[in-house]
């Protein structure tokens, strides 16, 4: 299986996500600001965000978020919900997300209990997928 580009959050779609979503911007968290900026609470308005006119980089930055936010969710009803409306947007957009859903499928893991939530369900879109989209 072919691993996809890197990509990485840019500091542009962190300081554009910042103030589009009122999102906390710490430098000292820099690193990992994907995966704590985000409140499960407020997926919907963070996929609502998504749909309107953001450029790829901020698309690519917003997803992260949006796929921790969903990984959060405590009740299963929540998690399938927003997942449902996540995976249509990936399949879409499968392109700009293709690292992203390539890292969240946890292939380096054949155990499904030892990584997300998200994977077996990622794994499915991958499979869907990246045969027609890859490069």
């Amino acid at each position: 299986m072919k691993e996809p580009n890197l990509r990485f959050v840019t500091n542009k779609a962190i300081e554009e996500l910042t103030k589009g979503l009122n999102l906390i911007y710490d430098l000292d968290d820099y690193q990992d600001w994907e995966y704590i900026v985000g409140k499960p609470a407020d997926v919907e308005k963070y996929i609502n965000y998504y749909n309107s006119e953001i450029n790829d980089d901020c698309k690519f930055a917003l997803m992260e978020i949006i796929i921790q936010a969903i990984e959060d969710q405590e009740k299963k009803s929540d998690f399938l919900k927003y997942l449902e409306i996540t995976q249509k947007i990936l399949s879409i957009n499968f392109k700009i997300h293709e690292y992203s859903i390539f890292y969240w499928c946890c292939f380096d893991n054949e155990n499904l209990e030892d990584c997300w939530k998200v994977t077996p369900y990622l794994r499915t879109l991958w499979e869907k997928n990246s045969i027609n989209n890859m490069s």
